[in-house]
């Protein structure tokens, strides 16, 4: 028997009357691109929250508790990345001292490309709350939403080189001296890798964003902007030596989009695949802006994001995919010939979530696995989220 409209519209919610934040707001900051990172969110954000038939006006807030596993960087190819040794910082002009006797010009030595290897555990506390008016403009409403971040990471970096090879006719240098040269090199390596590895915490770049959302029948769409403010925690130094940084330096970024959610057929009573099955995509476009503290601008930048939930009762299950891919080539105007990273970010991910809705609370949890299966010149990155929406 079919279900009263009333009854229907409510059970096809999992978190029923709590205001549409999840469909435009990005829940982690995360910087090829400066660093091979972007300010785009490396996992998805719809999840559970996305079959809300309803937008309720008045003041709202998330909590988002994420862990995240940086398991290394892709390269051009998608390969793991590799650096040279006079990228890395380690040309064999400065192991000066290990072979004195012989003019460094005449030493006709190379070192293959090495690897570069970076692990990183992050756990991220993302709050957000904004305000949904009561008044309509064009049959919807605005939405005003800040999203600040509280960041906690411990990275370790390993550089590997290779020993230096030697042509037929560099000058006759002993085995013994040979050897200096390549346990110089090699002493090089682990200063870099030393460097590299540690641990940073902090706030990080905030994200204040205005959302137009308008709700009819089945459909729900929203269109606004987000701007990235350089509020996190952010050294320099630490960015240069490969080191773990809360924020991503002095400047902006600009990401206007678009998202929809559609609900296929709100009734859960009937035994079609359809019953409580809601659709949901999004698209939005990145500008960067030049950062000041390195004088490095990644380019910009297309997010899109596709999910599909199924709602029974106060579950909900479903999974989202996600891919980012520059669309603009990185610019530098420092004196660094290193510094610029050639090719253009790209990773693609995607994973299960499952939603609760609490009864007799206008709240409800979420929680996400993410993972990076596809990146080029991007870190690559397996995540946990735990996400509580609550309406005030």
């Amino acid at each position: 028997m079919k279900k009263p409209k009333s009854q229907s519209s409510h059970a096809s919610s999992v978190i029923a009357s709590l205001p549409f934040l999840a469909i435009m707001t990005c829940v982690l900051n995360a910087q090829a691109a400066e660093n091979f990172k972007l300010r785009q969110s490396p996992l998805g954000s719809f999840g559970g929250d996305i079959a809300t038939p309803a937008d309720n006006p008045g003041f709202f807030g998330t909590a988002s508790l994420t862990q995240i596993t940086i398991e290394g960087i892709k390269g051009p190819t998608g390969e793991a990345l590799t650096k040279s040794s006079g990228v890395t910082g380690v040309p064999l002009g400065i192991l000066v001292t290990a072979f004195a006797p012989t003019p460094l010009n005449a030493i006709k030595a190379s070192v293959a490309d090495g690897a570069v290897s970076l692990t990183q555990d992050q756990s991220q506390l993302n709050l957000a709350g904004g305000y949904l008016t009561e008044s309509k403009y064009a049959d919807g409403r605005i939405a005003f939403v800040a999203n600040v971040p509280f960041v906690k990471q411990s990275r370790t970096v390993v550089l590997t080189l290779p020993n230096a090879t030697f042509s037929p006719d560099s000058p006759s240098l002993s085995a013994a001296n040979r050897g200096l040269i390549n346990a110089g090199l090699q002493a090089k390596a682990k200063a870099a890798s030393d460097k590299a590895t540690g641990d940073a915490e902090g706030m990080g770049d905030t994200e204040l964003s205005a959302v137009w959302i308008r709700h009819t029948d089945r459909l729900k769409v929203a269109a606004g902007v987000s701007v990235f403010v350089p509020t996190g925690k952010y050294a320099v130094a630490r960015d240069t030596a490969l080191q773990a940084n809360p924020g991503f330096g002095d400047f902006y970024t600009i990401r206007p989009g678009v998202a929809f959610t559609y609900n296929l057929n709100p009734s859960q009573a009937h035994q079609d695949w359809d019953a409580g099955v809601t659709v949901a995509g999004r698209v939005s476009y990145g500008m960067n802006r030049v950062n000041k503290d390195t004088q490095y601008k990644s380019g910009n930048f297309v997010y899109s994001e596709a999910a599909i939930v199924k709602v029974s009762g106060n579950w909900a299950a479903g999974m989202n995919v996600f891919s980012t891919q520059q669309v603009t080539d990185d610019t530098y105007s420092g004196t660094d010939a290193t510094k610029i990273i050639n090719g253009r970010y790209k990773t693609l991910g995607g994973g299960p979530f499952i939603s609760y809705k609490i009864p007799g609370q206008d709240a409800g949890l979420n929680f996400q696995m993410n993972n990076n299966f596809q990146g080029r010149n991007a870190i690559n990155v397996k995540s946990y989220q735990l996400r509580l929406i609550k309406a005030f």
